[in-house]
C-alpha cells in the first residue's frame, strides 16, 4: 500500500518541477508587474502549494484505470455512513482473529484514514502560517476542497469516465477536514513556513529603478562599447574596458551622476543618503561592479586559465549584482551597498524614493 502511494507521490512531484519550471517566468513577470520585485516569501508559499497540490492530486486520483469501458460493474461507489471505517476496522480484524492496538494500527482501513488526515495538514498548517486564517475558516476551506474532490470522484473525473473508479466517501470528507484543522493545531511549530507579507509590505517603493531597467541601461552601455572598440579601437579588450569605465566611472563623476544608460532610461547614481555620489564611491562600485567583471574576463581570466574559478566569479557577479536584488526591496546589489551607492531616477536625484526604503526599514 504506502509503496503505490510513494510511486503515485513521485509522479505528483515530477509534475510539479515540470510546471515549476514552465511559471517560473510568468511568477517572475508577474510579480515585477504587480510589486516591481520578486517577494521571496510570496514565492516560496506559492511554489509549495503548487508543488503539495500537484502532488496531493496525484495521491487522490492516481492511478487512472487502465480499462474504461469495464467500470460500470454496479458496485456501490458511494458511501454516506460516517465512520464506517471503523466497522470496516473492526470486521476485518474480526476476520483474521486479531486484536489489540498494534493490529489496528496496521488495518488497511486505519491507514487509509490516516493517509487521508495527513494529506490535509500541509493545507491547515499554510493556511493559519502563510495567510493567518482562523480555525472555522480552516475547516470551511478544507471541507470544501473535500468535498469537491468526492464530487469529482463520484462523477467520474466530472464526466470523463463512464463511471466513477474511486468511491466518494463522508469518511475522507470528515477525515480531510480534521486534517486541516490539525494542521492549523500544528502551524506555530511550523517555523520553515513564512508569513505572506500584505502587499504592501510586498511592494518596492515608489520611485525605486528596478534591476531590468538598469539591465537595460548596462546592455546599451555594453552595445555602444562594443560598437566603439570595433570601429576605433581594433577590438582590443583592454581598451574596451577603459571605454567603459569612462561610461561608467568619468561620466557620471562630471555629469552628477548620469550615464549613457541611465540618460536613455531616466536614472543615475547617486550616494546612499541621496546626495552626489564621489568618484571613489562609483569608482569602488564599479571595480566591484560590471566594469570589474569585464576587466576579469577579457584580461584577467584568460592569464589564470582557471575553468572552476572563472565559474566561481561569474555566479559571484550575477547572483550578487543581478539575481538576490530582484528579491529586495531597495533592488540593490552587494557592489551597491558596499560602495554606499543607489541608482534614482533623474527627476527624483534627492532624497530616498520612500520611507519604507530599506536602507531605513527591513522588508
Amino acid at each position: 500500500m504506502m509503496a503505490s502511494y510513494w510511486e503515485t507521490a513521485r509522479t505528483g512531484f515530477l509534475a510539479f518541477v515540470g510546471v515549476g519550471l514552465s511559471v517560473l517566468v510568468p511568477l517572475i513577470l508577474l510579480h515585477y508587474f504587480r510589486f516591481r520585485r520578486v517577494e521571496p516569501r510570496r514565492a516560496f508559499v506559492l511554489y509549495g502549494l503548487l508543488a503539495y497540490g500537484l502532488v496531493a492530486l496525484a495521491l487522490i486520483f492516481l492511478p487512472f484505470p487502465s480499462d474504461p469501458d469495464n467500470l460500470c460493474t454496479g458496485d456501490q461507489m458511494l458511501s454516506t455512513v460516517p465512520f464506517q471505517w471503523v466497522t470496516d476496522m473492526s470486521n476485518n480484524m474480526a476476520a483474521y482473529g486479531r486484536s489489540g492496538i498494534g493490529a489496528m494500527v496496521q488495518s488497511q482501513a486505519f491507514l487509509q484514514q490516516l493517509f487521508n488526515v495527513a494529506l490535509f495538514v500541509p493545507l491547515g498548517i499554510v493556511l493559519r502560517k502563510a495567510y493567518g486564517k482562523g480555525p472555522l475558516a480552516v475547516i470551511a476551506i478544507a471541507m470544501g476542497i473535500s468535498l469537491a474532490v468526492e464530487v469529482v470522484q463520484y462523477t467520474g473525473n466530472l464526466g470523463f469516465y463512464p463511471c466513477p473508479y474511486r468511491i466518494a466517501d463522508v469518511d475522507d470528507l470528515i477525515s480531510n477536514t480534521f486534517g486541516g484543522f490539525f494542521g492549523w493545531m500544528l502551524a506555530p511549530a511550523a517555523f520553515v513556513v513564512p508569513r505572506v507579507p500584505s502587499s504592501e509590505e510586498a511592494e518596492a517603493p515608489q520611485g525605486t529603478v528596478t534591476v531590468p531597467r538598469r539591465l537595460l541601461g548596462l546592455i546599451s552601455e555594453l552595445v555602444l562599447v562594443i560598437v566603439i572598440a570595433k570601429l576605433l579601437l581594433h577590438s582590443n579588450p583592454l581598451w574596451a574596458v577603459c571605454v567603459l569605465a569612462a561610461f561608467r566611472v568619468v561620466l557620471p563623476a562630471a555629469a552628477n551622476g548620469l550615464t549613457v544608460g541611465g540618460i536613455l532610461f531616466n536614472y543615475r547614481v547617486r550616494a546612499e543618503n541621496g546626495t552626489r555620489a564621489n568618484p571613489f564611491a562609483l569608482l569602488a562600485r564599479e571595480l566591484l561592479g560590471f566594469t570589474g567583471f569585464l576587466a576579469y574576463a577579457t584580461v584577467v581570466s584568460p592569464l589564470v586559465d582557471i575553468g572552476w574559478w572563472d565559474l566561481a566569479v561569474v555566479a559571484l557577479y550575477v547572483g550578487g549584482a543581478f539575481v538576490v536584488p530582484i528579491f529586495r526591496r531597495d533592488q540593490r546589489g552587494w557592489h551597491e551597498h558596499v560602495a554606499r551607492t543607489r541608482d534614482v531616477f533623474t527627476d527624483r536625484a534627492i532624497g530616498y524614493p520612500d520611507r519604507h526604503d530599506d536602507v531605513h526599514a527591513h522588508s
